[in-house]
């Protein structure tokens, strides 16, 4: 997998990845943007794929979800191998958006 695509897999699997730990603690978008300081507009950006998150920001909603960085990005590393190697849509739909976003 080239690097843009690789970014791009990263990107989408942190998302889900905060999406997830919401949906499990039973906070709502509204909250976790409270609880982390990150408005609630970046937070859908960051939970779609959208942009590429940085540390200090990620840092603020892991800690909001009450987990540790090391144990979220355990969950980030095995969804990446399961998104790449076991699920070869997800690649094609990842392929596409690179080359619409290249297209622009």
């Amino acid at each position: 997998m080239d690097k843009d695509n690789e970014r791009i897999l990263l990107a989408n699997v942190i998302g889900e990845c905060i999406k997830s730990l919401q949906l499990d603690k039973n906070i709502n978008q509204k909250e976790l943007a409270l609880l982390s300081g990150v408005s609630e507009r970046s937070l859908r950006r960051i939970e779609r794929g959208q942009v590429n998150v940085n540390v200090y920001v990620l840092r603020q909603l892991v800690m909001a979800l009450g987990e540790e960085m090391p144990d979220f990005w355990r969950i980030v590393e095995k969804n990446m191998e399961l998104m790449g190697e076991e699920f070869p849509h997800v690649r094609k739909r990842v392929a596409g958006k690179v080359l619409r976003d290249n297209k622009k």
